[in-house]
């Protein structure tokens, strides 16, 4: 029987991803960024799309990548983050590249690693995000970068690893999120952290995970979604010491989630809406322990999605828009399957 195997957070809509290929969607879509064809919004899953191995989510579009290498994509378009070479929102999936291997999106633009390890682009880019050396948005995919490995992103910073394991970053650093002492955006590629292998961001906060396993944060602490115990904002990255031993990262608008080799999810940060899933609306500044059992997660702005051992979805966090599949649109501030 087939599984869930990834889970992806847009603003106001989610993704999830089956063994069997199919692609489920659920929430926001007045911008068509479920694919359905429609811009009608959805509080159940639906079925949208067959034959994907790899699923991401910007604030209000989406990226499928198919069993083929070909990526696709659906949803808000207004700064070419869809990649196809306008700027009208599409409402149904649309093939936009190919030969590709990981995908990552956030905001309004998006990333695509190729098998040849170069690292292609589109979207907005008035901060830098896209290290193409200017602040202009592209509605064309473009390469930017060679010898990656992994990818990942924030709100409106891009991050690279590199075949050596170094992190490269670019875009925007008003919080500190690239970690590189000062304050200053950058619209080129910078090293940022070495011995690295998994980072991401949240809106304005990067988290990062070093070969030996240890968590290394950067940027926006206002609700305490780096987990060092304050909410003091920093610009060089911190070594988080009470957390180790982390498989997957995900950081939300101001909230972060943590899954160690264990399976048990730590959460630290903003819990107005219920994201971190502890059973009330406090925020925290340390990472807390919430479940056990998980192999998956994802961060939305305001909610969070994982699955667990036995493939089932989770969810948790804010709901105005569906984007938790429970049929309703009623917030929740403890874990609830979604899907089996």
């Amino acid at each position: 029987m087939a599984k869930f195997t990834k889970v992806a957070c847009g603003v106001g809509h989610s993704l999830a991803l089956k063994s069997d290929g199919t692609l489920w969607a659920t929430g926001d879509n007045g911008g068509g960024q479920l694919g359905t064809g429609d811009s009608t919004n959805r509080y159940i899953w639906v079925n949208v799309l067959s034959n994907v191995n790899d699923i991401a989510c910007g604030w209000w579009h989406s990226l499928a990548l198919k069993s083929d290498g070909t990526l696709w994509a659906t949803g808000k378009n207004g700064d070419g983050q869809l990649g196809i070479g306008n700027n009208y929102n599409r409402y149904s999936w649309v093939n936009v590249l190919s030969d590709v291997k990981k995908i990552a999106a956030h905001g309004d633009f998006s990333l695509a690693l190729k098998n040849d390890g170069t690292l292609w682009v589109t979207g907005r880019n008035d901060k830098g995000q896209l290290g193409n050396g200017n602040n202009n948005n592209t509605n064309t995919w473009i390469v930017v970068l060679s010898n990656v490995k992994d990818i990942g992103c924030g709100g409106w910073i891009s991050l690279a690893i590199k075949q050596d394991n170094t992190l490269w970053a670019t875009g925007a650093n008003w919080s500190g999120q690239l970690g590189n002492g000062n304050t200053n955006n950058k619209k080129s590629w910078i090293l940022v952290l070495s011995n690295v292998k998994i980072a991401t961001g949240g809106n304005d906060h990067t988290l990062a995970v070093k070969n030996n396993d240890t968590l290394y944060v950067a940027g926006e602490n206002g609700s305490g979604q780096l987990g060092i115990g304050n909410n003091n904002d920093t610009n060089t990255w911190v070594n988080v010491t009470s957390l180790s031993y982390i498989i997957g990262l995900a950081g939300g608008g101001g909230h972060s989630l943590a899954l160690k080799s264990d399976g048990t999810l730590r959460a630290t940060g903003d819990n107005g809406y219920g994201q971190l899933g502890t059973g009330n609306n406090n925020p925290k500044n340390s990472w807390v322990k919430v479940l056990s059992n998980v192999s998956y997660i994802s961060c939305g702005d305001n909610h969070s999605l994982l699955i667990k051992d036995d493939g089932t979805v989770w969810a948790t966090g804010r709901n105005n828009t569906g984007q938790l599949g429970t049929g309703n649109t009623n917030n929740t501030n403890t874990w609830v399957k979604v899907l089996e």
